[in-house]
């Protein structure tokens, strides 16, 4: 009994990240003024990028996308809906660009969370429970990696590679599922504390601004070139 819930727990887990990550990958595809074909695939490719990175790594083929259908025909729907919002509704959905901007970091510290556990999870039931190194990356690597695709699919720096903190939420995330697990505390309070550990991160160092250090500021670049 408490196995089944387990499993419903994680699959909600699945189905809640997948359709963050769609929101999130149509908003942006809209943003690029994409047509309807480029949104729903975009948002796709948000959705389900990661887990199929993370499959093919762990050489698990074909991967799960390709399996189970319900997770790309959620991804599929859920763009599509989107889409209808933003096509029939163009004026108020533009006009109120930084409250959908909001709701987008919303979804998408959702979808990174919810997906950096299940990464982890995979990574420890595929038989890698003593290696911390690779279920950590694992459950990075679910999260950003639809992200990474969507945005080198619309020609644009990844996201993760340059602001907010992004990738360090997810290792966070990813880090405290599997300590909780090896401490074995119940899962339902590892899954909760991970993805919210994930989301309020990301969350706040949106809000705040948080950006890693680089090597050189934008003015000087420019004064470079100059």
């Amino acid at each position: 009994m408490f196995m089944w819930l387990t499993e419903r727990v994680f699959y909600i887990l699945e189905i809640v990240g997948t359709i963050a990550f769609a929101v999130s990958g149509a908003m942006i595809a809209i943003e690029r003024r994409l047509d309807l074909f480029g949104v729903v695939f975009l948002g796709v490719i948000t959705a389900v990028g990661g887990g199929m990175i993370r499959d093919i790594l762990i050489g698990s083929f074909p991967p799960v996308m390709f399996i189970n259908m319900e997770y790309v025909l959620t991804a599929c729907a859920v763009s599509i809906a989107v889409f209808l919002v933003a096509y029939f509704a163009s004026h108020t959905y533009f006009k109120k660009a930084s409250f959908i901007d909001t709701v987008n970091n919303v979804f998408d510290a959702v979808g990174l969370g919810a997906f950096s556990v299940t990464g982890t999870r995979i990574g420890i039931s595929a038989g890698y429970s003593d290696n911390m190194f690779l279920c950590v990356f694992l459950g990075m690597l679910t999260g950003i990696g639809g992200g990474l695709l969507r945005d080198m699919m619309s020609r644009s720096i990844p996201f993760v590679l340059r602001k907010r903190i992004y990738a360090l939420a997810a290792i966070a995330g990813a880090c405290l599922y599997y300590l909780l697990f090896r401490i074995k505390a119940a899962d339902t309070i590892a899954i909760f504390s991970a993805v919210g550990l994930t989301c309020i991160i990301r969350i706040l160092a949106t809000a705040f601004e948080w950006n890693l250090p680089v090597a050189a500021p934008e003015k000087e670049i420019v004064r470079t070139k100059k």
